[in-house]
């Protein structure tokens, strides 16, 4: 006769069993690895902030859907756009350090996804600049930057662009900064502000300086 105790022991084993065969073990063989070993203490790196370039084109001028989920692989970009026929992307200098890039994932679980967002100033005020501010009225763009290391940043897409909105100010007195300060923000992406593949960055048709 098998005592209470004894039977206790058994369950016990065939529970024990049960984890064994039928449970995923991390690092072992067949097991499911969630995440990478990643080293993102930029030890003996340097890590720079803030762009040295900002190159801007509307949604409009792009054939179809870019940047898609289906054109980043490993976390870059690596498909290039099409662009409409004559089309091309401008560049705005901008003062020294007035330009950023940022985005957030944000939602309760199983409804999160990415918001983009980019701030820049124009210094100065005058017809060039008023008449390149009305294009942005109600019109969509993509930015993408030139960090100080050399990489290219992407924000906004052709089917969810960015609107920017302006704001001026002429300063009281002459310390004071005039110009505007142009700040654009969209969400539903998915995915956050994303490297661009140097390689597809070099052919980017840009504008012919002046």
């Amino acid at each position: 006769m098998v005592v209470s105790h004894e039977l206790g022991a058994l369950a016990a084993d065939v529970h024990t069993q049960d984890l064994f065969h039928n449970t995923p073990m991390f690092g072992m063989a067949g097991g499911v690895v969630s995440f990478a070993n990643l080293d993102a203490s930029s030890y003996e790196k340097p890590n720079p902030g803030g762009f040295r370039r900002l190159l801007i084109i509307k949604s409009k001028d792009i054939d179809g859907v870019w940047p898609k989920l289906a054109d980043i692989t490993a976390g870059e970009i690596v498909e290039a756009p099409e662009f409409v026929t004559g089309a091309k992307l401008a560049e705005y200098s901008f003062p020294d350090g007035s330009f950023d890039l940022t985005d957030a994932s944000d939602g309760d679980p199983g409804f999160q996804s990415f918001k983009h967002a980019g701030t820049f100033m124009m210094a100065g005020f005058g017809k060039a600049l008023t008449a390149e501010i009305m294009k942005h009225l109600n019109a969509g763009c993509i930015l993408i930057g030139e960090m100080n290391d050399n990489q290219f940043a992407v924000a906004g897409t052709s089917d969810n662009p960015l609107y920017v909105k302006t704001a001026f100010s002429s300063g009281k007195k002459g310390a004071e900064k005039r110009g505007y300060t142009c700040k654009a923000e969209q969400d539903g992406f998915m995915f956050g502000v994303t490297p661009l593949k140097a390689e597809i960055a070099a052919q980017l048709p840009l504008i012919a300086a002046v």
